[in-house]
């Protein structure tokens, strides 16, 4: 199945890569925003968790006074020259207990939070060395009663989450059009297994004919939705069946009832004085004839198969044909020349039916040669027989036409049906045989029938 733009396999797929390239982006833009989310909450957290712990560093004197004293771990934190880390803690009154550093007890001096809340903050170039700060104010419980403790910590958290999302969207630029154009390839492979049987069906329609109207589309490993449509045409080559029955049948009983009527005016003009007009009667009469004749071959080669087991000599049959139109094309002021080897030429096929083919092609020849002229018959050892004359010939636009039922070409004046040519085609057809025109070497058109060969033994 070729893949185009128009093609149902080309729009899936190109719908499918689009909707998952969506969903990707989508999928990472939630991933880096819950990613940052993530962090922060954990920082959150985590900063809680000092608070907790720095609660329990908080003593009761025995006049009643609350101070804190701190690890020596703790100690070297939250006072380290670097000011990484601040530490505020107040009663819950707004009493100071202890502060790290006294411009950033200032700075949260002022705000409080409830029981159930924590208070996220964040403060930007703080300080003498200017630095960002992630601090969280909770309350706690403690010996001393509640307290109020902000902590805070200095944190590059903006220039790593913008790393991160840096390094991540690198990552991703790459492998979002690798994993593209693998879902790609595996949906387009997909597709291709998936309308495997749709492809089937087609060949299988295109095979078709005047000549198969027996022949009906599977459903085995159809998709579900084109089951209704096949069945659809296979109701419609149903009806056809029967309209060529139909016809069929009416062609040959129209052309076997007006054999009889025929015979007996052609006795009739035979009986009658010659005269100009009764020759023109008598002319008349014999195309009739000669219509009703291949309405005959028509009918029958489309009603039953021709049987092509026969073992014959070419040579032979063609000869026959030749002796009997021989006085034929003398009347019509034409003559015939007959070339064939000396030795037999075995095919396999149907004795009458070669001789009709060969019949059909002579009485073409010698309708459109010109008066005076020969029509050339030919046998070859290989099985070709060929039908050469000295018409004006054959173009090449109308070469593909001609063997086509009730065709004729635009400039024929000659009276006919088109049906000649297209019996010769019918029976080469049938014997699995070839046949081709081509310009005659004086002049003219040359046809051609190759039959294979029956080999010595065979």
């Amino acid at each position: 199945m070729k893949f185009t733009l128009r093609s149902l396999q080309a729009q899936l797929a190109l719908r499918v890569a689009a909707v998952f390239l969506v969903a990707t982006l989508l999928g990472v833009c939630a991933v880096i925003y819950e990613g940052t989310q993530a962090a922060k909450s954990l920082g959150d957290d985590e900063l809680e968790r000092r608070a907790t712990q720095i609660a329990r560093f908080v003593k009761k004197a025995p006049d009643g006074t609350a101070r804190l004293e701190l690890s020596p771990r703790l100690e070297s934190l939250y006072n380290s020259p670097s000011r990484t880390r601040l530490l505020v803690v107040r009663k819950a009154d707004g009493t100071p207990i202890a502060a790290s550093d006294a411009e950033f007890a200032k700075a949260v001096g002022g705000w409080s939070v409830t029981r159930s809340q924590r208070h996220p903050f964040r403060l930007d170039d703080f300080g003498p060395t200017s630095q960002d700060y992630n601090g969280l104010m909770v309350r706690e419980e403690s010996v001393a009663g509640p307290l109020v403790i902000t902590v805070a910590v200095a944190s590059d958290a903006e220039a790593l989450a913008e790393g991160l999302t840096k390094a991540f969207m690198a990552d991703v630029a790459w492998a979002i059009p690798l994993f593209a154009a693998g879902m790609l390839v595996v949906v387009v492979l997909s597709l291709r297994r998936g309308l495997r049987p749709v492809r089937a069906v087609s060949e299988k329609a295109a095979a078709i004919g005047p000549g198969t109207t027996g022949v009906r589309l599977p459903t085995d490993g159809m998709p579900t939705e084109l089951v209704p449509l096949v069945a659809a045409v296979n109701g419609a080559f149903d009806r056809l069946e029967q309209g060529f029955a139909v016809h069929r049948e009416f062609t040959a009983n129209a052309a076997h009832e007006l054999r009889t009527p025929l015979a007996i005016l052609t006795a009739g003009l035979e009986e009658l004085t010659d005269s100009p007009e009764i020759e023109m009667l008598r002319d008349d009469a014999a195309r009739m004839n000669r219509l009703v004749a291949q309405l005959l071959r028509v009918a029958r080669l489309d009603s039953v198969s021709i049987k092509v087991t026969e073992k014959l000599d070419l040579r032979t049959a063609t000869r026959e044909v030749v002796e009997y139109l021989t006085p034929w094309a003398v009347a019509q002021r034409r003559s015939l020349g007959f070339d064939a080897p000396t030795a037999p030429v075995r095919v396999r096929g149907n004795s009458h039916a070669i001789a009709d083919a060969v019949r059909n092609l002579v009485e073409n020849a010698v309708h459109h040669t010109r008066e005076g002229t020969e029509v050339s018959i030919g046998v070859t050892a290989e099985g070709s027989v060929s039908v050469a004359d000295h018409g004006p010939g054959i173009e090449e636009a109308d070469r593909q036409h001609i063997f086509e039922r009730f065709w004729r070409g635009r400039d024929v004046r000659r009276p006919g049906a088109g049906l000649g040519l297209a019996i010769v085609a019918e029976i080469v057809k049938a014997h699995r045989a070839e046949i081709h025109v081509s310009d005659a070497p004086g002049g003219g058109a040359v046809f051609v029938m190759k039959f294979p060969v029956e080999q010595d033994g065979a």
